[in-house]
């Protein structure tokens, strides 16, 4: 326990009108010259103060004995101390009288002593006046008077009332079968009542705690203060309480004591209002983030993609088609383009409509992708009918064999228009990469193979050195 001893300016210190009272006979007496007796303590006196006084004598070196003990002077266990010695009552409340007799016996005047008791006493703090004295025999003798200077029901009011959240204590109401259905406010803070809307602590103390707020208070959460009593576990949460005329959120903490318990709880209405705000705000960035990146990519798809075939367009193809290329020559590795376009591709818009030629357009690009290696090779539409396919790491037989592979997929391919069956045919030219070649000298290389095809007899696959020269040029200049 914690003691607190003075020795000087003790009238300033004392807060008890009878200490200081006893501490006025004492000085008196000694100041004519007398020694105290305990011959001072009179009928008057004791009918007064003998409920808080202790008498004692030492008896030891360092043991007393309790001559005398008031009623009203227990030790920090609540036990009696009358006819005992400090040896034989609780060590806590042995020590304060140990140190108040010692240093009153050293000094040779007053000491006081704030002796802060255990948790089973009633009195929280104890103020004590130990004063030397003598008996007729002229044996040395002590008086102690011990009087309460704060109750623990004032400490723990005080300690409530200081928290800056509400609190309330409240026992449980049980139904005939024992059953916890509610609980009654037994002690509460002033911020409880103010919280709550109570003129005082005392109208909010006896009421329901389910319905201290003015309604009966079920939803939301708030039984869980329910569900602490009955199983005996705390429990922190937030409660939304709603009504006719207000909407507010509270944090509540609900500690179970015996089978009551002790809640705290704060209104957190701005916070909780703040955050539901802020979480609206992200909602309606994350939806305009969303909506900018739908725009982006509808601009990037407008800027890359063929929006008929949904294949890249010339652009796109020629800016991946030079890097692939740059890439091949580094690592000096075969690369292959493909040209190739619809045979007749006018009569078939023509003779049965341009949403005819589309269809064509939209199925052969379904039969372009779907040979191609994910991240490796690319096909394109460069035109109106016509289409490109770039394959790194390719040689020329296996180009060879990929576009022959596209030619009789298409050529088995028919395309159901209304009555009619269009069975579409392409013709395509195959091209290989060279040491310093760039990307329009390939492609141009890969179109002259294509229009040879063409020349030829169309629905076939020709490769650059099948190049045949055209009007009025030598056959070097065409391969």
């Amino acid at each position: 326990m914690i003691n607190e001893v003075y020795t000087a300016d003790i009238e300033v210190k004392l807060r008890s009108g009878e200490a200081m009272f006893l501490l006025r006979m004492f000085r008196k007496e000694r100041a004519n010259g007398r020694p105290a007796t305990i011959g001072m303590l009179n009928s008057d006196v004791m009918k007064s103060y003998g409920a808080n006084l202790v008498v004692l004598e030492q008896t030891g070196e360092d043991d007393f004995t309790f001559l005398y003990a008031g009623t009203r002077v227990p030790d920090d266990l609540g036990k009696p101390i009358s006819a005992k010695t400090t040896t034989a009552i609780d060590a806590d409340t042995a020590t304060l009288y140990r140190l108040g007799c010692s240093e009153a016996a050293e000094l040779g005047d007053a000491v006081c002593v704030s002796h802060l008791s255990g948790p089973v006493n009633l009195v929280h703090r104890w103020e004590c006046l130990f004063l030397p004295m003598e008996d007729s025999a002229h044996r040395r003798m002590f008086v102690a008077l011990c009087m309460p200077r704060e109750y623990k029901d004032d400490f723990l009011r005080h300690l409530m009332d200081a928290s800056p959240e509400a609190m309330v204590a409240a026992i449980p109401v049980r139904d005939s079968h024992g059953e916890v259905v509610d609980s009654t406010v037994v002690y509460a803070n002033r911020q409880a009542a103010e919280l709550s809307g109570h003129a005082d602590i005392n109208a909010l103390v006896g009421t329901s705690m389910m319905r201290m707020f003015g309604d009966v208070a079920t939803a939301g959460g708030w039984d869980r203060n329910l569900t602490v009593m009955r199983s005996g576990k705390a429990a922190n949460f937030e409660f939304h309480h709603r009504s006719q005329t207000e909407s507010r959120w509270l944090r509540v903490s609900s500690i179970p004591i015996k089978d009551g318990l002790l809640a705290s709880f704060s209104d957190i209405t701005e916070q909780k209002r703040a955050q539901l705000e802020l979480e609206h705000q992200k909602k309606m960035l994350m939806d305009e983030m969303e909506q900018r990146r739908g725009l982006e990519q509808e601009l990037w798809a407008l800027a890359h993609l063929d929006p008929l075939t949904a294949l890249p367009n010339r652009r796109a193809f020629r800016d991946a088609a030079m890097v692939k290329l740059a890439e091949s020559q580094t690592a000096h590795r075969p690369l292959a383009l493909i040209s190739l376009d619809i045979d007749h591709f006018k009569h078939v818009n023509d003779a049965y409509g341009h949403g005819a030629g589309d269809t064509v357009l939209r199925r052969l690009a379904d039969v372009l992708k779907a040979p191609l290696r994910p991240n490796t090779d690319m096909a394109a539409r460069t035109g109106g009918e016509e289409f490109a396919v770039i394959l790194p790491d390719t040689d020329l037989e296996s180009a060879m064999a990929f576009a022959e592979k596209l030619r009789r997929r298409i050529e088995q391919t028919v395309v159901v228009v209304g009555e009619h069956e269009i069975r579409p045919t392409i013709s395509l030219g195959v091209a290989m990469n060279r040491k310093s070649a760039n990307l329009d000298e390939l492609m141009d290389r890969s179109d002259r193979a294509l229009y040879t095809a063409k020349r030829t007899g169309r629905n076939k696959v020709c490769t650059e050195v099948e190049v045949q020269p055209k009007p009025g040029e030598s056959p070097n200049q065409a391969a």
